[in-house]
């Protein structure tokens, strides 16, 4: 038959229980600590990825913008400077003109066209 073990055995054994499970604890924490960490520093790549592509994208839509009005902006310049020119009116439009400024009169003052 098997005796049981004695006092000092039994104390001995559950002495090398506790400090086996406080190793393995130790273990898990580092283990856990090590993990947070690549966790934490993926999350801050991921963070840095979408920052740099943010900005990608906002510099590819602000050259866009400032094309878009530089060339609105030279479109209007333009016109402007139709606006300004002199405008010489030919045989046919002086005509026109003159047809007009009679009806006109003629309404202003009440008199037939």
């Amino acid at each position: 038959m098997n005796q049981p073990p004695s006092p000092e055995r039994a104390a001995e054994a559950a002495i090398a229980q506790v400090l086996a499970a406080e190793r393995a604890a130790r273990e898990a924490m580092a283990s856990a600590r090590l993990e947070a960490a690549h966790i934490g520093e993926q999350s801050r790549a991921q963070v840095r990825g979408l920052a740099e592509r943010t900005q990608r994208r906002i510099r590819r839509l602000r050259t866009a913008f400032e094309r878009r009005t530089d060339t609105e902006v030279a479109a209007l310049r333009a016109q402007a400077a139709a606006l300004v020119a002199p405008h010489e009116f030919g045989s046919d439009e002086a005509a026109r003109v003159d047809e007009a400024v009679a009806r006109l009169a003629a309404q202003l003052t009440g008199a037939a066209p």
